[in-house]
């Protein structure tokens, strides 16, 4: 065999390969992508109802003013995924918002101090505490679905109520 015919035959290997493998390829894609799809809704769900986020934050992550004083508006939030997910787990020192971790303050995995040293500068604890699980969901939907969209409009309004909700007809265009 020639060197140019070993060069063809490794070719079409390849491709052959190529091409049979490419539809498991596809399927790891869409099984990953249907995978963060349910991991987004559940992050909604928990940012929804049991971390009810929006009281502060709003549905639609703009912030105002609510029980918690002025909620920071993560559509304009410069925080990496991390520090984000520090803040679910740890609230923020100094104000009222929440930290949502059981455990947080009792030892120094939250900022580096507990509650004795925080003093009165240790958030209020959640309503309810979250599992790593979802707050790494609620982070995944707040990325996904909030930081960084600009205004909010009519769409994001149906997809987080509903298409049967008065809520959004004032975003209606």
């Amino acid at each position: 065999m020639t060197l140019t015919t070993a060069v063809k035959r490794l070719a079409w290997t390849g491709l052959a390969a190529a091409f049979l493998l490419a539809p498991a390829g596809l399927a790891m894609a869409q099984t990953a992508d249907a995978g963060d799809a349910r991991a987004i809704e559940f992050g909604k769900d928990i940012f929804k109802t049991k971390a009810r986020c929006q009281f502060c934050h709003k549905w639609d992550g703009t912030g105002d003013q609510g029980y918690g004083g002025n909620a920071l508006s993560l559509r304009k939030t410069q925080l990496t995924r991390e520090q984000l997910a520090e803040t679910v787990k740890c609230g923020r020192l100094a104000t009222e918002m929440p930290y949502h971790d059981k455990f947080a303050y009792t030892d120094k995995r939250c900022f580096g101090v507990t509650r004795e040293q925080a003093g009165g500068d240790t958030p209020p604890d959640a309503n309810q505490f979250l599992q790593p699980s979802e707050i790494a969901a609620v982070v995944s939907y707040v990325f996904a679905k909030i930081v960084g969209k600009g205004d909010p409009n009519y769409d994001e309004c149906v997809d987080f109520w509903g298409k049967d909700t008065q809520q959004c007809e004032p975003l209606k265009k």
